[in-house]
């Protein structure tokens, strides 16, 4: 499927075009990227309608979240190099 997006503002995409030859892509792939992990997400709407229809997590449900959380952060601060935790 091809997308064409209209109107974008410029400096929208040079920012998009400086992050992906940042990450050695082409804009392309990087758009495309950013769109599969958008996709994979679920929206605020569905995060909503989850909620009002689900039964209250448990601790245990909870403590597994807050721990892929936590691996999820570690693995981006290891990616950008960031050495100290800011607050």
């Amino acid at each position: 499927m091809d997308v064409n997006v209209k109107g974008l503002e410029p400096d929208i995409v040079a920012r998009l075009a400086e992050q992906a030859t940042a990450e050695g892509m082409s804009q392309q792939e990087w758009i495309r990227q950013i769109l599969r992990r958008t996709a994979a997400r679920l929206s605020p709407a569905e995060l909503v309608a989850r909620r009002t229809t689900g039964s209250p997590m448990t601790d245990q449900e909870f403590s597994e979240l807050r721990t892929k959380a936590a691996a999820r952060r570690r693995g981006a601060v290891e990616r950008l190099g960031a050495s100290k935790r800011r607050r």
